[in-house]
């Protein structure tokens, strides 16, 4: 196959292992993940078609779902319904213009596809998992996540990016300053706290979060 040059060895053979077992588009194969390099990125009919191969599915479906104004966001809504009859449903967000080379919408429908295929259990693309891809859903994958573990496990990554932002700061005997991380909530979302935010709403934080710059790496910690 055609070497691209933007791609590492390693990246590459992942992209061609892909394409190989899935006839996919091998120029939609990217690799956006800054902290796992080899962590292949696809559009939502690439997802799509390898979770198909897996006839694990009864229906995946992909869509818009709306437009967040304030925060010139778009978010598609992704329902997968497996095999035995279980429902998984999840949102990806995207901001307009937030890269260069990937559409806004691929990215926010990519995003939910991949979220729902998770939720059920499904996950192929992991790095460096091309060469032994298991297309069944993962044992335990027997019923929806709870609600509350995602909600934990969101709000813990929000605050933990928030850090990372410069908004929640650590202050001398372990106190945090959060006033400007409540600003950025109230400006954005009009609500000084994001504990009752939904899936699509932390989702929505998320992005909106990811587009700040980073402070200095010494000047923030990891939420434990």
């Amino acid at each position: 196959m055609n070497r691209r040059p933007n791609l590492t060895l390693k990246q590459q053979s992942i992209a061609d292992g892909l394409v190989k077992q899935f006839d996919i588009d091998a120029e939609r194969i990217y690799f956006l993940n800054e902290d796992n390099p080899e962590e292949p990125w696809l559009p939502a009919e690439s997802l799509i078609t390898i979770a198909r191969k897996s006839e694990e599915f009864q229906t995946i479906d992909e869509s818009f779902d709306q437009y967040i104004g304030p925060l010139n966001q778009v978010v598609h809504r992704s329902t997968v319904i497996t095999r035995a009859g279980r429902t998984y449903t999840s949102s990806g967000v995207a901001t307009i213009d937030e890269r260069a080379d990937i559409d806004a919408h691929a990215l926010a429908a990519g995003r939910a596809v991949r979220s729902a295929l998770t939720a059920a259990g499904f996950n192929p693309l992991r790095p460096g998992g091309v060469v032994t891809l298991d297309l069944h859903l993962q044992a335990g994958a027997q019923a929806k996540p709870d609600e509350a573990q995602s909600r934990v496990a969101d709000l813990r990554r929000i605050h933990f990016i928030a850090e990372r932002k410069g908004l929640i700061k650590l202050l001398p005997g372990r106190q945090e300053d959060r006033s400007d991380y409540k600003r950025f909530l109230i400006e954005k979302y009009e609500t000084p706290t994001a504990a009752q935010f939904d899936g699509m709403q932390r989702a929505s934080l998320i992005n909106a979060l990811e587009q700040l710059p980073d402070v200095e790496e010494d000047e923030f910690r990891e939420v434990a």
